[in-house]
């Protein structure tokens, strides 16, 4: 009975532990336990019994809490990680909610002489805007466990006992130089322009465009006479994957520096790579179909003003092409500053 008492009770706490190492710690706990009986037993002069047993399997504690000892706490979220996400969390809501009202806005003014339809459309509205805030949510803590799970759990063994006697060391700091620090403002910026990116590209492309009547209902009053032009192709919305990729690889690699606090090579090349898909898709639109789904025809009617809108027409075209060769241009100076700062390890 007694051999089946210790081997019932290691058995209760390797159930619990991962396979990779539940043997080597059974055989510990296993060793751990003789060893405390054959002390006790020295001690006390009596020969090792079942109540010996027992009382020394109580002293070494609820196989859970023992099981939970050999293994760092687990979180979707860890508290490390978790600061950030509450920002992030409050900062992509609110840009998704004024993204949300924009959308209500002219869904109503187009609407508005009919109340049954204004009624329906404020329920549709709030019904796309619950499902996106969930969806971004979602994705969000999807994006905040891979990094918790990459960052800290993946293949990494954590002896708690030993992390809480681990003294920090000051001359840690001397691998941080400023040149490599990372600057919370700019990156906290480019998550939220990301994010603003994803929402507004793919959940709420129809506020992309214009009204050329706006003038006009508010001479008139009446805004069902509210016209509104999409302004983005098919065409665009195809590259719209590939740039979401982009977007969502970026917030990541920010997220990894907010951790980190500081450049390192690794993260410099990933920027590069990141770089030069952007390039590269740029690139494409620029080569590929018009980016523009409205016609010169569309503009006049809604205009009254060929010449207007042949004018108008030129300037969107030419100011898409204007600013994917900005985008290609900019992106690579980026490109090549960051490889000087990967080489040099300069500011």
């Amino acid at each position: 009975m007694s051999t089946n008492l210790i081997d019932t009770y290691v058995s209760e706490v390797g159930r619990r532990l991962p396979g990779k190492t539940r043997l080597d710690i059974e055989a510990e706990i296993h060793s751990a336990i003789q060893d405390m009986l054959e002390e006790r037993s020295h001690k006390t002069g009596k020969p090792v019994d079942d109540e010996m047993i027992l009382a020394v399997l109580k002293e070494y504690g609820d196989p859970e809490k023992v099981a939970a000892s050999y293994m760092p706490e687990r979180y979707l979220i860890g508290p490390r990680l978790y600061p950030i996400f509450t920002l992030v969390v409050r900062i992509v809501l609110s840009v998704t909610a004024v993204l949300a009202l924009i959308g209500l806005g002219i869904a109503l003014g187009q609407s508005i002489s009919n109340p049954q339809s204004v009624f329906a459309t404020i329920i549709r509205e709030l019904a796309d805007f619950g499902a996106s805030a969930m969806t971004v949510l979602g994705n969000i803590v999807l994006i905040f466990a891979i990094l918790e799970w990459a960052l800290y759990r993946s293949g990494e063994k954590i002896n708690l006992k030993d992390a809480l006697k681990k003294e920090w060391d000051p001359r840690t700091l001397a691998k941080v130089s400023p040149s490599n620090q990372v600057k919370l403002g700019e990156i906290i910026i480019e998550i939220v322009g990301c994010f603003a990116a994803i929402v507004i590209f793919n959940f709420y492309p129809r506020i992309i465009g214009f009204t050329p009547s706006l003038n006009s209902v508010f001479e008139s009053g009446n805004w069902s006479s509210l016209t509104f032009v999409p302004l983005l192709s098919e065409a665009f919305f195809h590259y719209v994957p590939y740039l979401t990729l982009v977007w969502v690889s970026t917030i990541i690699l920010d997220i990894v520096l907010l951790r980190m606090g500081h450049w390192t090579t690794i993260t410099r090349v990933f920027v590069i790579g990141l770089k030069v898909i952007s390039i590269i898709i740029a690139g494409s639109m620029l080569a590929g179909p018009s980016l523009i789904s409205v016609t010169s025809g569309a503009l006049t009617n809604a205009l009254g003003d060929p010449e207007g809108a042949r004018i108008l027409m030129t300037m969107l075209t030419q100011g898409v092409r204007v600013a994917l060769w900005l985008a290609i241009v900019g992106g690579s100076i980026e490109v090549i500053k960051t490889i000087y700062r990967t080489v040099t390890g300069s500011k």
